[in-house]
């Protein structure tokens, strides 16, 4: 009886560090606020509106110079809404682009919004 007591000890807390394993935040960066005007920099990670489009009445691309070196690193890229402080659906994946005048980093982005504070939301998944 102690025996099968202890095993069920051991495997609930197994069971409970798995969990809170599991609940662990996936690393990220963030850059701060941004408006959807070119210029808008933000002092978190550096990063500068240098495009804005309005593709449709519902659709906007934004460009964006991050002083990022291995964009490779990230697996999934969100843009959040300043007011609801929730991601903003994207028209198509976020592309990491190169800049040919000074070899920058930078992100486009085809979000289904316009005129918004936003900022991006790297994850890394490993």
């Amino acid at each position: 009886m102690k025996r099968i007591t202890n095993t069920i000890l051991i495997l609930s807390i197994l069971l409970a560090s798995s969990i809170a394993l599991a609940k662990e935040p996936k690393p990220t960066l963030e850059t701060d606020w941004l408006d959807t005007e070119i210029g808008s920099k933000g002092s978190v990670l550096g990063a500068v509106v240098v495009d804005v489009e309005k593709a449709t009445d519902s659709v906007t691309i934004i460009e964006i110079k991050m002083p990022i070196d291995n964009p490779e690193a990230f697996d999934d890229i969100e843009v959040i809404d300043k007011k609801t402080l929730q991601p903003i659906k994207q028209k198509e994946k976020a592309k990491w682009i190169k800049y040919d005048d000074d070899g920058a980093t930078g992100l486009r982005l085809r979000v289904k919004k316009t005129d918004f504070e936003f900022r991006v939301r790297l994850i890394d998944n490993d």
